[in-house]
């Protein structure tokens, strides 16, 4: 009976802890133990936003990562702006004149944001990831939504993404390098269209007769000039650093590699190049001194400058394929052809490009180019210019790490007009944060820039003026030393002599140049001197 009633008690025991062991293990799997803090759910916003398709475009984990919505701010501006007119021209005494001004303002504001595709904008993103230490790819996003991209915004700078064959035509000696689509008939008819709303006979009738002044002075068409132009523009700017010129800054001049300069148009004709061609004809000055090259591919014409000039300067107008080039100098032109058509190594063949063009696509709208090159000589140009200050070691040694930061600017950046607007990728050794307070840091460095060598003048200056002072101080107490003792023009005072007509105090202490010169009192018939230079009587 015991062994029965010991077995039962254990089997009692044993379901117990069973049940237990199954409460237990329900309540893990269930819901949280008590004291637990609930998961909680993510917000979604109320309000559409273009987060996730910005934000897609993005690289997370850098040094910079940034997001903002448009919509609300810009979505609906021409029906605002409406209605702040309304407003303004209900407010009671407005006079009349004032209101059709008025109405007239809003109506050209009108017509700039719907034409310019301004409210289309649906956000905005940043960001900025370090590929190596001091090396850094971001993206800049300007979102809209498929399809919406009827405004200048999304066409002014090219409606779609081409390869960039403007690199081809690089040199090996690029410094910085500058390349836009840009839709300059479209501009002019967009003025024109303002103009209309604005509805001002001045401002209209100055535009009617525009086109027939242009003209006059440049004997095209304004509307055929327009549409000769392919709708591309650059900028190539070289340094040679096979050559060098002096330039003349002060005592020291300074070397730098042999600059040269070129302005790209594409063209659509010969219709600028033989007008300029023309006119330089027809002047018999230039014309002296004018060379002319028609080769296979080529029109070119060269005017040589007869004037000693450091920087070799030889303007130049050409006609190359599909673009018109006016250079500093026919050798640039000559360098850029050869580049073209493979004869020489352009500046995409460096190490340093395919550096800088990691991850950057080869196909866009636009794109600048800045090399190391460019930002040391800018650097020499810096330091040399701060040098002539005469700044104490201390604040030079400042302003050399400060313009070596800022001028390590070797950078390459494309932007690509695309489906979903535009998107801009580069690579540089400055990270945008940095770039983002540039402004600040811009007006803060100009203001340095002129406020120091300014101070340090109206330093110099003030201790001049000062010491003047004391100078005539000290020989106004001569003259009354020699009056009351009865010296003559050859006799010297001493400066204890002095001190009861100094008028300082009771002890009558001599002054002292501001400037750290030594003043020498001389006869009653001298004036007296201070040994800094500058520093004496008129």
């Amino acid at each position: 009976m015991n062994a029965m009633m010991s077995t039962s008690r254990i089997a009692i025991a044993a379901a117990t802890a069973l049940a237990l062991l199954a409460g237990c293990k329900e309540k893990q799997e269930g819901a949280p133990l008590t004291g637990a803090a609930p998961a909680k759910a993510a917000i979604v916003s109320a309000e559409k936003n273009s987060f996730d398709a910005v934000t897609a475009k993005l690289d997370k984990g850098g040094n910079l990562y940034l997001y903002l919505s448009t919509e609300q701010a810009l979505g609906g501006l021409s029906n605002k702006l409406a209605q702040v007119s309304n407003v303004l021209s209900a407010l009671p005494n407005f006079p009349g004149t004032g209101r059709e001004t008025l109405d007239k303002i809003f109506a050209v504001l009108d017509v700039v944001v719907q034409e310019s595709g301004i409210s289309e904008i649906s956000g905005l993103g940043m960001s900025s990831i370090a590929r190596e230490k001091g090396f850094y790819y971001s993206k800049v996003i300007v979102h809209h939504y498929p399809g919406q991209n009827d405004g200048l915004a999304w066409s002014l700078f090219g409606k779609a993404a081409h390869p960039l064959k403007e690199l081809d035509l690089l040199p090996e000696s690029t410094a910085l390098a500058i390349d836009s689509d840009f839709d300059l008939p479209l501009v002019w008819t967009n003025i024109l269209q303002a103009a209309r709303a604005l509805d001002i006979p001045e401002v209209t009738s100055a535009l009617d007769q525009f086109p027939a002044k242009f003209h006059e002075v440049t004997g095209l068409d304004l509307v055929a000039a327009l549409h000769s132009l392919g709708g591309e523009y650059g900028v190539i700017f070289t340094l040679d650093q096979h050559k060098t010129v002096t330039l003349p800054f002060g005592a020291k001049p300074l070397e730098i590699p042999n600059p040269a300069l070129c302005l790209l148009f594409k063209v659509n004709s010969d219709l600028i190049f033989d007008r300029v061609d023309q006119a330089i004809k027809d002047n018999p000055v230039v014309s002296k001194f004018l060379s002319k090259v028609e080769e296979p591919g080529l029109k070119m014409r060269t005017v040589t400058i007869p004037l000693p000039i450091p920087v070799e300067v030889r303007p130049s107008l050409a006609r190359v394929d599909d673009y018109l080039l006016l250079a500093s100098t026919d050798s640039l032109v000559r360098d850029i052809m050869a580049v073209k058509s493979g004869q020489k190594k352009g500046f995409k063949t460096t190490a340093e490009f395919k550096r800088l063009s990691q991850g950057i696509p080869d196909v866009g709208n636009n794109f600048t180019l800045s090399t190391g090159a460019f930002g040391g000589t800018v650097r020499q140009l810096q330091e040399k210019s701060i040098a002539g200050q005469n700044l104490d070691p201390e604040a030079l040694k400042t302003f050399q790490q400060l313009f070596q930061q800022n001028t390590n600017c070797a950078a390459y950046s494309v932007g690509v007009n695309g489906t979903e607007g535009w998107e801009a990728f580069s690579n540089g050794g400055q990270s945008p944060t940095a770039l983002l307070l540039v402004p600040a840091a811009a007006v803060v460095g100009m203001a340095a820039a002129i406020a120091i060598p300014n101070f340090v003048k109206a330093r110099a200056t003030s201790q001049q003026n000062a010491c003047i002072n004391n100078l005539r101080l000290i020989d106004a107490a001569k003259q009354q030393w020699a009056l009351e003792q009865r010296k003559q023009s050859t006799d010297t005072p001493a400066a204890s002599d002095l001190r009861p007509y100094l008028g300082r105090g009771p002890s009558g202490e001599m002054p002292v140049c501001p400037g750290g010169g030594t003043y020498t009192i001389g006869t009653v018939g001298e004036k007296p001197t201070c040994s800094h230079s500058g520093h004496e009587l008129p």
